[in-house]
């Protein structure tokens, strides 16, 4: 029975000593018990060492590394998992108590389901609440245009990814270890690891969003995502043009009416927002298919693997019209974090 199954919860640590023993607390903590917590510390030079060594539940491994990444603390985490159904938790996030046994009664009710997410609760520094990001229905990363005409339409969690990455964060992942087996691990990405793999997953394996905010997505002034918009914006090109023809004859362009496939391309063209980069997809598109005549193994990894060629790529990011934007949704936030300390709430 699935609410007996193995959950193993990876927690990639770096330089979050002030997050750390919350979001360790907040997995150990959950209603569901039968569970393994792998915190991989990355390198840390503050005290998060300290902090992790003060938990004595048996359920609780730690391992310390060299810094490496992200994607690579995750990886190897997945790697010492022994769980049924796998699941990260960045270290300045935090789960709600009953996540992880609403996700295995998904699980059970529908067991088609490879991978599944939430709603988010959206906090400060503080743990103040900013906002429920309910999916791909509010505070799009970008402009997404009219509803009426995009993917938001149709409810597909698959399309809804492809224009952005709703799900937000590596947190707000659950999915099967046969998922895991047969798709592998993160790649070798900074900023969008957690959206390319949530793609690789959704094109083989159906997804399911749970309309309930079952985990905290911290802002602070350390996010990632903050930290270099030409790299941020390569990775996002990069995503959509390896993932693209995952979802065509599958998701889109099923139905072989004209009318239909029309429809499709309209989709398409509303949905997805390259935010004046689009001849840097065309490039990326062309440059894959070259190295997939020649016989490449694996294009796409050249692309992020090969040094030369990824800082050239990263030089042709559109520059932004004035300074280099954060996701309108962050700043949005931010100015409500502002307000909520004024008024000392």
């Amino acid at each position: 029975m699935v609410m007996d199954n193995l959950v193993s919860v990876v927690i990639p640590s770096f330089n979050h000593e002030q997050y750390i023993g919350s979001a360790i607390l907040s997995v150990l903590n959950q209603t569901c018990q039968n569970l393994e917590l792998i915190v991989i510390d990355d390198g840390s030079h503050d005290r998060s060492l300290e902090v992790i060594r003060q938990f004595q539940d048996p359920r609780l491994q730690l391992i310390s590394q060299e810094n490496a990444g992200a994607h690579a603390a995750i990886n190897r985490g997945l790697k010492q998992a022994r769980g049924d159904f796998l699941t990260v938790l960045n270290s300045d996030d935090l789960y709600e108590p009953e996540r992880l046994e609403v996700c295995l009664q998904r699980f059970r009710d529908n067991p088609n389901l490879g991978l599944v997410a939430s709603w988010i609760n959206v906090i400060d520094e503080q743990s103040n609440l900013l906002k429920v990001k309910r999916g791909w229905e509010n505070m799009p990363p970008w402009d997404l245009g009219s509803p009426a005409h995009t993917f938001q339409r149709t409810g597909n969690f698959s399309l809804n990814l492809l224009a952005s990455n709703f799900v937000a964060t590596t947190s707000n992942m659950v999915w099967k270890r046969s998922v895991y087996e047969n798709v592998g691990g993160m790649r070798d990405l900074r900023f969008v690891h957690d959206w390319d793999y949530l793609l690789r997953v959704a094109g083989q394996f159906p997804c399911e969003l749970i309309e309930q905010p079952l985990m905290s997505y911290r802002i602070h002034q350390t996010n990632t995502i903050r930290s270099n918009y030409d790299g941020m914006m390569f990775e996002i090109c990069w995503v959509i043009a390896v993932n693209l023809g995952q979802l065509l004859g599958t998701q889109l362009f099923q139905d072989a009416d004209a009318a239909a496939q029309a429809r499709d391309l309209d989709l398409v063209y509303e949905s997805i927002n390259f935010q004046g980069n689009e001849k840097l997809v065309w490039l990326m598109q062309s440059y894959l298919a070259h190295l997939s005549r020649q016989g490449h193994p694996h294009p796409e990894e050249e692309l992020i693997q090969n040094r030369e060629l990824r800082e050239y790529l990263i030089s042709k990011v559109a520059k932004p019209p004035t300074t280099p934007a954060r996701p309108h949704f962050l700043r949005q936030l931010k100015s409500q974090a502002k307000k909520i300390r004024k008024w000392g709430f």
